[in-house]
C-alpha cells in the first residue's frame, strides 16, 4: 500500500491534499495534532498531520483466476524440480525394494497396478489381485500415486478397510457364546486355553467353559487341568436353562469333524443351535497347503460361521495364506495363534499388522 503524510493547518486541507495525491481511494490511516515548538506556541496554532494509504488495486474475476493458474504452474515447476521421493519408505526388507522398483518400470497389460502385482508374486491369488487392484484404483476417489511406495499405502488402505467393512458384517450382538469348530487336529482346545487365559488372567473378567462331546467323544483332558490351573470351572454339560451372568465370558469346546464327515457335519450343525446366536469360529492350521484350506472352508460352510482363527503360525512364514482365506471365505480373521505353549503367541487378526508383516516377513525378506 503506497502511503504518504500530510501536514495542515486544519483536518479538511490535510483530506483535500490526500485526495488530490491519493485519489478517492485512499483511506485515512492515523490523524494527530502537532503543536508549535518553543516560544512559537504563543502566536502559532495546532497544526494536523494525516497519514493515509492507498490500497492497491483489485483485480476483476478473470485477472484473479490468470494469476491463480500462473501461481499454480509456478508451483508444479516447482514441484517438478524437486528431487522426487524414494519409491518406498526405508523399513522395507532390500527384496521387496527390488520387486517395487522392477514393478514400477514395468507396463504390464494385465491391468494390475505394480503393487498389486508384487502382491500376487508373494501369493495372493490371480482372482483376488484383479479384485485388489480395482477396490485400490477406487479407493478415496482414486487418487494417482506419484510412485510405488504410495501406491502400496493406498493399496493397504482399501484392504484393510475392506476387512473391518467384513468384521463389521459378522458382529454379534451381546455377549454369545465362542465356539471353535474345524477338523481334528487343528489346535482348536490349545487356541481356547490360551484365550481363555488372556481373558481370565489380563483381562480379569469371569469365564465358563464347557468341554461336550459332539459327533465323536470329547477327549480333551488337558482343557479340564488347564482350567484348574486357572480356577475356571470345566463343565461336561450344558443346561440352556441356565442363567448365565451378561459379563462372563462363554466358551464351548467341541470335538473336530473330518472333511467329508457330512453326517458329523449336520450333527454338529444341531448342536450349536443350542447356542444361538454364537460366534463360531473355523480354526486352520496354516501349516497345511492352500488348496487344503479353502477346500475345508467349503466344507464347513454350511455352518453359521462368523470368522476365522487361524493356528501354527510359527510354522507358516507365508502370510498370503491369510489374506487368500480371508478374500476366498468372506470371513475376518479373528485370531491368529502360533506354537503349543500356553499361554504362547496368542493375538488378534488386527489386518493393518497382517498387512504389515506380510510385507517385512520373509515373503518381502
Amino acid at each position: 500500500m503506497e502511503t504518504v503524510k500530510i501536514t495542515a493547518a486544519t483536518a479538511q486541507e490535510a483530506l483535500e491534499e490526500v485526495r488530490e495525491k491519493l485519489g478517492p481511494e485512499a483511506v485515512v490511516l492515523n490523524v494527530r495534532q502537532l503543536s508549535a515548538n518553543g516560544v512559537a506556541k504563543l502566536w502559532s496554532k495546532p497544526r494536523v498531520e494525516v497519514q493515509a494509504g492507498r490500497p492497491e488495486a483489485r483485480p476483476n474475476e478473470k485477472e484473479a483466476l490468470k494469476q491463480i493458474a500462473g501461481k499454480v504452474e509456478q508451483l508444479e515447476r516447482e514441484l517438478h524440480a524437486r528431487p522426487q521421493p524414494a519409491a518406498v519408505g526405508p523399513n522395507f526388507p532390500p527384496k521387496l525394494l527390488g520387486m517395487m522398483r522392477e514393478a514400477h518400470r514395468e507396463k504390464g497389460g494385465d491391468g494390475l497396478s505394480p503393487s498389486v502385482k508384487i502382491l500376487e508374486g508373494m501369493g495372493l491369488l490371480p482372482s483376488h489381485s484383479r479384485w485388489l487392484s480395482g477396490i485400490a484404483r477406487n479407493h478415496l476417489g482414486g487418487t494417482k500415486p506419484r510412485n510405488t511406495g504410495e501406491e502400496m499405502g493406498q493399496v493397504r488402505d482399501a484392504l484393510t478397510d475392506y476387512c473391518h467393512d467384513v468384521a463389521v458384517r459378522h458382529e454379534l450382538p451381546g455377549n454369545p457364546a465362542r465356539i471353535l469348530v474345524g477338523t481334528p487336529g487343528t489346535g482348536k482346545t490349545t487356541t481356547l486355553c490360551k484365550w481363555i487365559t488372556r481373558e481370565s488372567l489380563s483381562g480379569n473378567q469371569p469365564v465358563r467353559v464347557w468341554r461336550l462331546d459332539g459327533p465323536s467323544p470329547n477327549t480333551a483332558e488337558f482343557l479340564n487341568v488347564h482350567g484348574e490351573l486357572l480356577q475356571v470351572p470345566i463343565e461336561r454339560t450344558f443346561d440352556n436353562a441356565d442363567k448365565v451372568p451378561v459379563d462372563t465370558l462363554k466358551f464351548v469346546d467341541l470335538p473336530g469333524v473330518a472333511a467329508g464327515d457330512t453326517a458329523g457335519l449336520e450333527e454338529l450343525g444341531r448342536q450349536l443351535r443350542f447356542f444361538a446366536p454364537a460366534q463360531v469360529l473355523l480354526t486352520l492350521n496354516v501349516a497345511y497347503d492352500l488348496g487344503t484350506l479353502l477346500s475345508h472352508a467349503r466344507f464347513f460352510s454350511a455352518l453359521p460361521l462368523s470368522g476365522l482363527v487361524l493356528t501354527h503360525m510359527d510354522e507358516e512364514p507365508r502370510l498370503s495364506k491369510c489374506w487368500n482365506l480371508m478374500l476366498g471365505t468372506q470371513l475376518p480373521v479373528v485370531h491368529l495363534s502360533g506354537g503349543q505353549n500356553v499361554p504362547g503367541d496368542f493375538r488378534p487378526g488386527l489386518p493393518e499388522q497382517l498387512f504389515d508383516d506380510w510385507l517385512t516377513g520373509e515373503e518381502g525378506a
